[in-house]
């Protein structure tokens, strides 16, 4: 009998961390069967799967924890590692263990915490983990008092929703956007504060953005495997070598922020932590209560995170060694011809 698992609405990267989980379990002499779902056919994880369905787009909240809870029974799925509503499946996880469905999913307070880029800084702050100075706005005068006190102090400024993925709404705020220069370049993330002012001023009142000093240092993108707030294996990835590579680090400020947020906010199997360096320390980026995209790099310290958080998750108990630092891992994508599914 093969292991049956459920991926849903996962990211890209997932591909590479079921290659991991298949690797993994097939040491243990375990067989699996990955069931994958989406909303959108193209999506790369699903080439990886055995078996794909597509997802209704509108079913949100209550509606679709049952409708999980059925095809949990209608598959026969023993892991059910959902990427959609994780909150509401964490909120349902005594109905998914009475049906012999194991979750791999964060605590509910803390998914919706996180989640919330807003509500992570404030909590970052009572865990004494330090942010970018960041202001809360709502409208355009909101939004141009917090440039101004940016400003006073000399630092420059960026704007993001309080909610928001993929960094699609993260913008630097320059005042020098605007030259026939910029014309011949490629797009960036860059935008004069008065346009974004004009817009908001347009809409009257937005959903809270923030409005934070930009961290200009290196970024490291921290890969974590926790049980119930204890991290049992942490791996930073850093974006300071050439391009196209990570660096496998040991980075202690980075480490010491990933240790705080896991432990308070209770955080269990595989999440993310993202950290910047600014004015010569490391801050909190924010938190993915999810493994990363990226997450298949952290192979390289030689640990397989997917198979340990797996094994976490069945046996209540798992083996962790030391993570390997110092590697640099270089990154690219493959072509392949494939048969869309759906």
């Amino acid at each position: 009998m093969a292991l049956r698992l459920w991926f849903n609405q996962a990211y890209r990267g997932t591909f590479q961390l079921i290659g991991m989980l298949r690797g993994g379990l097939a040491t243990d002499g375990v067989e699996m069967h990955v069931t994958g779902s989406h909303t959108a056919r193209s999506t790369p994880f699903l080439q990886a799967c055995d078996d794909v369905f597509a997802e209704p787009e509108d079913v949100v909240g209550r509606e679709w924890v049952e409708l999980a809870l059925r095809i949990c029974a209608e598959r026969r799925i023993d892991v059910f590692v959902p990427g959609r509503e994780r909150a509401a499946i964490d909120d349902a996880a005594g109905e998914f263990a009475a049906a012999g469905v194991a979750l791999m999913v964060n605590p509910a307070d803390a998914v919706r915490t996180l989640g919330d880029k807003a509500a992570a800084h404030a909590s970052a702050l009572s865990l004494g983990v330090p942010v970018a100075q960041t202001h809360v706005v709502t409208d355009a005068d909101g939004f141009r008092a917090a440039v101004a006190a940016l400003r006073a102090e000399g630092l420059r400024a960026c704007v993001k929703p309080a909610v928001d993925h993929g960094a699609k709404g993260f913008r630097v705020l320059d005042e020098t956007v605007g030259s026939y220069a910029d014309l011949l370049a490629l797009p960036d993330a860059r935008v004069h504060p008065d346009e974004v002012a004009r817009r908001i001023e347009a809409v009257g009142e937005v959903a809270p953005l923030l409005v934070c000093e930009l961290l200009e240092g290196d970024e490291l993108s921290v890969d974590v495997l926790s049980q119930d707030g204890t991290v049992l294996a942490a791996v930073p990835r850093s974006k300071a070598g050439p391009q196209w590579t990570r660096q496998i680090v040991e980075d202690l400020e980075a480490l010491s922020i990933t240790e705080a947020i896991t432990k308070g906010h209770g955080l269990r199997y595989l999440s993310n932590v993202q950290v910047r360096y600014g004015q010569g320390r490391a801050r909190l980026l924010e938190v993915n209560t999810r493994a990363a995209s990226g997450l298949f790099h952290s192979a390289a310290s030689g640990l397989n995170l997917p198979h340990l958080a797996l094994r976490l998750l069945l046996d209540g108990e798992v083996h962790v060694p030391a993570p390997r630092f110092g590697a640099t891992v270089l990154t690219w994508t493959e072509a392949r011809e494939v048969t869309l599914p759906f």
